[in-house]
């Protein structure tokens, strides 16, 4: 796909399919994760912690419920698998960083013809309490990272064909 026809197609999706995701497919997209841009190349100071099916999604949203108290909550949209991204800081520039791995990894998704779906208040929700060592343990994080993000992805029925600009700012100004 074209750059801007990929820029163009990629959405949110909420509902996914229970069909798992092939690693091949999995891998393409952390690849992709792995070729943005880091600050300073602060590469060392990030981390990516694949939950590559159902059953290991299931682990993360039963988590999530715990956490929330809503035992009906579902952060990922029965998504096939998780894709976290930790850092060692949780500070503007590593949350700068991992912004950009994440909208790697979701053109990437959508390039596949995947559905995706940044997931950033379920993971940021563990901050400061129990069950952010707990998350820490699931995605097997080396000592000092703290998960900052996620993309969640599957299988769906969207159709992922560039759409019609959608006028969500209040201006853009070409400063002269």
């Amino acid at each position: 796909m074209i750059a801007k026809d990929c820029i163009r197609a990629r959405r949110s999706v909420r509902a996914f399919s229970d069909k798992d995701v092939e690693e091949a497919l999995l891998r393409d997209i952390v690849r992709a994760a792995l070729y943005a841009p880091v600050g300073m190349k602060m590469y060392d100071s990030l981390h990516l912690s694949v939950l590559p099916c159902h059953a290991e999604v299931e682990k993360f949203t039963q988590l999530c419920r715990s956490q929330s108290g809503d035992e009906n909550a579902d952060p990922v949209h029965n998504a096939a698998a998780l894709i976290v991204v930790s850092g060692k800081r949780t500070n503007a520039v590593e949350y700068a960083n991992s912004a950009c791995m994440i909208e790697n990894m979701l053109l990437a998704a959508t390039d596949l013809r995947l559905g995706s779906l940044y997931v950033f208040g379920a993971i940021n929700a563990t901050h400061g309490t129990p069950y952010e060592k707990k998350l820490a343990q699931l995605l097997q994080l080396p000592e000092g990272f703290t998960p900052l993000g996620s993309v969640a992805v599957g299988y769906c029925d969207a159709e992922f064909l560039p759409r019609e600009q959608p006028n969500r700012v209040t201006g853009v100004n070409f400063v002269k």
